[in-house]
């Protein structure tokens, strides 16, 4: 391999998953001059794709292979694969629940938050798909984790609980979501329901109230939660009941005005 083939090769393998403008951005640094884009690719990508150094994930994203890994065989980190496709971002929804290692089960999936103006159409990468999430805002209540060799930007808990309950489709279904919320500890109650609560969404507040007051009788990271806090959001419903589950019919909850459908509860048990 030239020289600085394999100087760029070995440059980039700590970084595993790189971008077509990161293999650019170090291209200069090691060229030393200005770097037409056409030629990096022939010169360089083009050659590492060739002998199974570098592995093609979608246009502009590649995986780097070591010597010890063959592009069949490789198995591919799904977080650090989220991370690179878009500036603007943030890992949320069930992909979050698995960051925070609490997530009932582990999904082939990763949910990439964006704007819409930012969309990408979703893709397959060996067993796993990525897909976007279109959000109104992508940077409250997101932190940077570190992660490996990078950071990833992660909805914070509590706006993770706040979008399954809000989405739930996104949460792998009331099922799972309940199952995985169930686990996920170290909560701040007043900021989840504050953020609830600047969202002015009545039926959200209806739900929050409802699965709180659901884990708060069967996990220990939930029973301490100060009956005052919840009442906050009980403040809020002021109309007529609604279903948790559009069109499905069942019994009124009256302390959070939300039909439950039958044997909802009954499927929790054992969380």
């Amino acid at each position: 391999m030239p020289k600085k083939t394999e100087t760029l090769y070995n440059t980039l393998l700590p970084l595993k998953i790189v971008t077509f403008n990161d293999i650019i951005q170090i291209s200069s640094q090691i060229i030393k001059h200005p770097v037409n884009r056409r030629y990096i690719y022939q010169k360089y990508v083009k050659r590492l794709v060739e002998t199974e150094k570098l592995q093609q994930i979608r246009k502009g994203l590649y995986v780097v292979l070591s010597p010890l890994e063959k592009p069949d065989k490789y198995e591919p980190d799904k977080l650090l694969i989220a991370s690179k496709i878009r500036r603007e971002y943030y890992i949320g929804f069930h992909t979050a629940l698995e960051f925070y290692g609490c997530a009932y089960s582990t999904f082939n999936e990763a949910y990439i938050c964006i704007q819409s103006n930012d969309r990408f159409d979703p893709f397959h990468y060996m067993r796993l798909s990525f897909k976007p999430v279109f959000v109104k805002d992508v940077n409250s209540q997101i932190t940077e984790k570190p992660y490996l060799q990078t950071s990833l930007r992660v909805s914070s808990k509590e706006r993770t609980f706040i979008e399954c309950i809000d989405r739930v489709q996104y949460a792998g279904g009331w099922e799972e979501c309940i199952k995985s919320l169930d686990s996920l500890e170290g909560i701040n109650y007043e900021k989840l329901i504050n953020l609830t609560l600047d969202q002015k969404k009545e039926n959200l507040s209806r739900r929050v109230g409802y699965i709180l007051e659901l884990l708060q009788k069967s996990s220990p990271f939930y029973e301490h939660i100060n009956p005052n806090t919840l009442d906050k959001l009980r403040a809020q419903i002021k109309n007529q009941p609604q279903y948790l589950i559009r069109g499905k019919k069942g019994t009124l909850n009256k302390s959070w005005s939300l039909y439950i459908p039958e044997n909802f509860e009954e499927k929790l048990r054992g969380i």
